[in-house]
């Protein structure tokens, strides 16, 4: 058993030495994205690229193989291979059972279809999301089910996509029970309801363009392209396996633990599609002694997500590199200089943040790793009230999170739009154009941070003036 080694691992060149691995990813991923070839399976190869390329620059190359391995098996990582996986098998069996179809029924019947559809997608997952203060189980309760509705019904497919993501990041930003709006109150010293409720008008404004902007560009797609698998036959017989989404939604309200939830909605859904004969149980497991082939909604399900939980543990393993190499310290003493006035410190904390969730695409670890910086910039040196502190970690990091392609929120809506039988003619680079709540919701950040709007100046000149002494002695 390997011995667990703290030490900081040392790079030659220091921080360039540091990032440069990061690079060789960043550089290897975009390629992909922008050549149209975005998928997860292809993100392989630079992840493993970036790590030969972290061992060659480290000092100690066996050091820098624990901190990667120590990474890859953080309990995070455990959680969200197993929720994945799991979802991946709820996803095949609404897909098998006919909900699909029976939803397109639905909305047929009511007359729902085109541009409006993205709008309610958004509403209905931001409403999720807040009550649920998970941007992953949001993407998982909704991606496999509402991409192929509202794409049979003449929406947008990039639009769609982008629909269920900033909805998911909407909730994870402004809901109390998520862990970024918990990690950003507590690093920055103050309580969650006092967070909660100055951000709300951040978050509200992204949200009302998004929905103008989501009704624009909503439109435009084909309804019930002929030929399309997932349109064909449709019947309301499917409907009742809405019990499964509304099974797990409600453990998910009631804050039972997402792998838990997924299990029983899943088991549920298998008992339920079988007793109303929308399901055989000899289609769960297929095995071809022949070809040696093992199929069926179970083994496919878990297969469906494979790839993208391949790139997340490669990525993992990269992401225990940024603390154990201390990044931030050599940041920090590289920016001292920037950090002289509130706006110019709320600037280059904002800056950090968005590069550290290019690098790590995890939100919660950024706003863990980068809390400390923050309130010793912003509250501690020039007086920014704990609250806006924490504002600026967790809207830029959710806003981010919206844009990176090859985060696990649009990867996941990628994968289950193309899993779910309708077409996915589009790459995953061409739905960040249409993310529509985490450009504005940057754009509103960065307004406030330019223009003071949000921040209380009279706050600011009696907490520095309460702080002064200790500022001067740090």
């Amino acid at each position: 058993m390997i011995s667990e080694n703290n030490e900081r691992v040392e790079f030659r060149g220091g921080l360039l030495g540091l990032t440069l691995p990061f690079a060789v990813l960043f550089i290897g991923i975009m390629w992909l994205a922008l050549s149209g070839k975005a998928l997860p399976m292809a993100f392989w190869v630079p992840t493993l690229f970036s790590i030969l390329a972290a061992l060659l620059l480290a000092k100690k190359p066996a050091d820098c193989a624990r901190a990667i391995i120590s990474g890859m098996s953080s309990e995070m990582v455990a959680i969200m291979l197993m929720a994945w996986f799991l979802a991946g098998i709820t996803a095949q069996l609404l897909k098998a059972t006919g909900l699909i179809q029976g939803l397109i029924w639905l909305s047929l019947s009511v007359g729902l279809k085109g541009a409006y559809f993205p709008l309610v997608t958004f509403v209905i997952g931001c409403l999720l999301s807040t009550a649920t203060g998970t941007a992953i189980g949001t993407v998982i309760a909704l991606g496999p089910i509402l991409y192929p509705v509202g794409v049979a019904l003449g929406a947008n497919p990039p639009v769609m996509v982008a629909a269920i993501v900033c909805a998911a990041y909407f909730g994870d930003n402004i809901a109390p029970v998520s862990d970024t709006t918990i990690a950003s109150a507590y690093t920055q010293g103050t309580d969650v309801p006092r967070v909660v409720k100055t951000r709300l008008k951040y978050a509200f404004i992204a949200a009302g363009l998004s929905c103008v902007l989501f009704v624009v560009f909503g439109g435009g797609g084909e309804i019930l392209p002929a030929g399309a698998p997932f349109a064909k036959e449709l019947s309301p017989d499917g409907l009742i396996m809405l019990l499964v989404p509304a099974l797990l939604i409600t453990l998910m309200f009631r804050e039972v633990h997402l792998i838990v939830a997924l299990i029983f909605s899943g088991a549920f859904g298998i008992l339920l599609g079988i007793a109303s004969g929308l399901l055989s149980p000899a289609s769960l497991l297929v095995i071809n002694m022949d070809q040696f082939t093992v199929g069926g909604i179970i083994p496919d399900g878990i297969n469906s997500l494979m790839d993208i939980a391949v790139f997340a543990f490669l990525l993992m393993g990269l992401v225990g590199l940024l603390e154990r190499g201390g990044f931030l310290e050599m940041v920090t003493e590289r920016t001292e200089r920037f950090t002289k006035t509130p706006s110019s410190a709320e600037l280059m904390i904002t800056v950090l943040l968005i590069v550290m969730n290019l690098l790590t695409v995890a939100s919660t670890i950024v706003i863990i790793m980068a809390g400390p910086l923050a309130k010793k910039v912003l509250v501690q040196k020039n007086g920014v009230s704990p609250e806006r502190s924490a504002n600026i970690l967790d809207a830029v990091s959710a806003g981010a999170m919206c844009l990176i392609p090859y985060g696990f929120g649009p990867l996941l809506a990628y994968m289950f739009a193309g899993s779910s039988g309708a077409a996915v003619n589009f790459s995953l680079l061409s739905t960040i154009p249409y993310m529509f709540h985490g450009w504005a919701l940057l754009a509103v950040m960065l307004f406030s941070i330019l223009t003071g709007w949000g921040r209380d100046r009279s706050e600011v000149a009696a907490v520095r003036a309460e702080l002064a002494p200790s500022v001067k002695s740090v």
